[in-house]
């Protein structure tokens, strides 16, 4: 129980900091933001007379348990000494203690924005398929991104030959 009070009290310290570098469109576990908003964000982005024809979905599979330990510690502003201790807390199954290597704490409420915070910069990832700079609207590629518990990429019509 201290615990998860001790959590909460990072929460709401940590999370206006996360809200500061967040991606635009990213809506998965945010203040404010729902599945509703998302599906408007991808209903603009289809509805205009030059939108992408296609929607790619994908699943990070397994995200929380797999971000790395040392990239959340050498990249979340908390106290490092209370993270790690979280980190590293591992988890119990059948009276038996698992230790975690990787992951967010598991059920644990800064999980979503630790979470968060790794995955912040992935619409960055996508500047070199635009060519590094973003070009005029009439040659842009028309690639949006709309990012939910599970990512949707809106993507160019692929013409078969």
């Amino acid at each position: 129980m201290r615990d998860r009070a001790m959590q909460a009290l990072y929460l709401l310290a940590l999370e206006p900091v996360s809200e500061t570098v967040a991606d635009r469109n990213s809506y998965g576990f945010r203040p404010w933001r729902s599945t509703a908003d998302a599906i408007e964000q991808c209903f603009v982005n289809l509805s205009r007379k030059h939108s992408a024809e296609w929607v790619l979905e994908g699943d990070i599979k397994g995200c929380f348990d797999n971000i790395s330990h040392d990239w959340l510690l050498a990249n979340v502003p908390m106290d490092k000494q209370v993270l790690k201790m979280w980190l590293k807390a591992g988890f119990m199954e059948s009276r038996k203690l698992y230790p975690s290597e990787a992951g967010t704490p598991q059920g644990g409420i800064i999980s979503p924005v630790l979470a968060n915070l790794a995955l912040d910069g992935l619409e960055k990832c996508w500047n070199p398929i635009l060519g590094g700079k973003i070009p005029k609207p009439a040659t842009r590629p028309k690639l949006t991104m709309c990012d939910t518990p599970m990512i949707s990429l809106l993507l160019p019509s692929q013409k078969s030959c």
